[in-house]
């Protein structure tokens, strides 16, 4: 009995200091634990700014070279670019481990500039000229390495398009143009957290926006511009995603679907039909007049015309993108896609125009056969989509951002006439740009098993207008039956627009 009696006392005795300590314990003031450090994942906004430096050059075939003496050579200019630049910046990043990657997109006011006051040295009238950059942007994708105690530094590598409104003049006119160019870009740059939604970037840029034909740098002469850079800049970003979750993605709310969620990345293939517009002007301007004055106006208007080209095409290619769910109903994504195109087109005409003449039978014809040409050779988009599931499984949506493609057209014109000692001459020429412009649409998107979707979509995209010299040609009324001397000359260019229509179907997977 005894025994029985100590083991109930020591467990009794037990129970009572254990919950002594207990009552102790919950008195103590508790030391929180600290929070997990931030990650890298989500979404981010920030500025921007920095200073670039680069070559240009302007360069053109030389004066239209008439039946008289004439003073040639190639026209050029080469000088150095350089200025400021600052803007705005947004990307998303994904973070697996120590790996970072994401996409990032920028738009800055530039101020990159620079002239030269020889240009053309070769000619008889050397003269200023320049280039200008009044806004960059790029679209780019980023993979870094996270280093350091904390994972608080980024050091990454970037590469994507960059587009620019490049700007050339030439005081010989004066002249002047722009067009919003197409190209690439590739750099590095380094990232450091200083506060939990904080951090700041230091970033070198390589931007090629290549050469192409801006203006006429006189009647029926193409100028060519070119333009690199090489770009320094900094900027501070405000990561929006929270600090004690980095690997949660920003906006993670997932749609009930049977099949599977429209969150996450994607990719696939695309296949469908675009056109474009299908008019080239042709057009002709007097540079020089013989004696009888209406012999250069009727060259001219014998040069221009409206031709209507073949404007259908196939397209094909790939795109991937990402979602985030904003409710389980809408949704909001970024989509990038590149296509090569089949569109061409080509028109070809006659026009026939009366001039005097002063033997025969007193009235003869100028005509003027042409034959022009366009086409696209490969189209992409960056695009944002704003989208409703309007069942579990159907997605339909609005989008619209940049286009870009390489664009082609030429033309070429051969006059001919039945008045003696007039010869036949002709002229030609041609034009090709990686042009950078916008493209609008709608589409509906339907998840058809697991992981696969299909999709119908239809865009509007616009590459711009081109107007390029073709050159021109001249006749010496002396030597013919023309009725008076000295030479009739014309200058040709050719007028092009890029835009049109896409409508297609593709098939995606979901990664998520």
């Amino acid at each position: 009995m005894k025994s029985i009696s100590a083991k109930r006392a020591c467990a009794a005795t037990s129970v009572f200091v254990a919950t002594i300590s207990a009552v102790a314990a919950a008195d103590l003031p508790v030391k929180a634990l600290p929070p997990p450090p931030p990650g890298w994942t989500g979404p981010y906004g920030g500025i921007v700014g920095g200073y670039g430096s680069g070559p240009s050059d302007q360069t053109d075939p030389g004066p239209i070279q008439l039946p008289v003496p004439n003073f040639g050579g190639v026209e050029d200019g080469h000088y150095t670019v350089r200025g400021a630049m600052a803007g705005g910046t947004m990307g998303y990043n994904w973070q697996r481990g120590v790996w970072v990657y994401g996409i990032e997109g920028d738009l800055s006011w530039a101020n990159l500039s620079g002239q030269s006051n020889i240009c053309g040295p070769a000619t008889a009238t050397p003269h200023p000229c320049g280039t200008n950059l009044n806004t960059f942007g790029t679209f780019r994708g980023r993979l870094g390495y996270a280093a350091g105690a904390q994972a608080d530094w980024l050091l990454y590598i970037t590469g994507g398009v960059a587009i620019g409104d490049v700007r050339g003049w030439d005081a010989l006119g004066p002249v002047s143009g722009h067009d919003w160019r197409a190209g690439w870009t590739a750099g590095l740059g380094v990232e450091k957290r200083f506060a939990p939604h904080w951090t700041a970037k230091l970033e070198y840029l390589y931007a090629d926006l290549g050469s192409a034909q801006m203006f006429n740098i006189t009647p029926g002469v193409p100028e060519s511009v070119s333009l690199t850079a090489n770009i320094v800049r900094a900027g501070i970003n405000y990561n929006f995603g929270g600090p004690t979750a980095p690997m949660q993605a920003f906006g993670a709310v997932q749609t009930p679907s049977a099949t599977g969620s429209w969150a996450g990345w994607y990719l696939g293939a695309n296949a469908g039909y675009l056109d474009g517009a299908n008019r080239i002007n042709t057009d002709a301007v007097v540079i020089s007049r013989s004696t009888t004055l209406v012999t250069a106006p009727a060259m001219a208007n014998a040069a221009t015309s409206v031709l209507s080209t073949g404007n259908g095409g196939v397209i094909g290619g790939a795109q991937a993108g990402h979602n985030f769910m904003l409710s389980p109903m809408w949704l909001a994504g970024v989509e990038v896609d590149i296509q090569g195109s089949t569109l061409r087109g080509s028109a070809s005409g006659a026009n026939t125009v009366a001039v005097d003449t002063v033997a025969g039978p007193g009235r003869g014809t100028f005509t003027t056969a042409v034959t022009t040409s366009r086409g696209l050779d490969y189209i992409g988009t960056v695009r944002a989509r704003l989208g409703a599931t309007v069942t579990p499984d159907l997605l339909l949506y609005a989008t619209g951002g940049l286009a870009y493609g390489r664009v082609r057209s030429s033309t070429s014109l051969t006059q001919t006439t039945a008045v003696g000692g007039v010869p036949t001459v002709s002229t030609a020429g041609s034009f090709a740009d990686n042009r950078a412009g916008y493209a609008v649409g709608a589409g509906g998107e339907w998840m058809a098993s697991g992981k696969w979707s299909i999709k119908g979509e239809y865009l509007y995209y616009d590459l711009g207008t081109a107007n390029y010299g073709t050159g021109g040609y001249g006749v010496d009324e002396g030597p013919s039956s023309l009725p008076g001397v000295g030479v009739a000359g014309i200058a040709t260019s050719t007028r092009v627009r890029f835009n049109g229509n896409i409508a297609r179907v593709g098939l995606n997977y979901h990664l998520n």
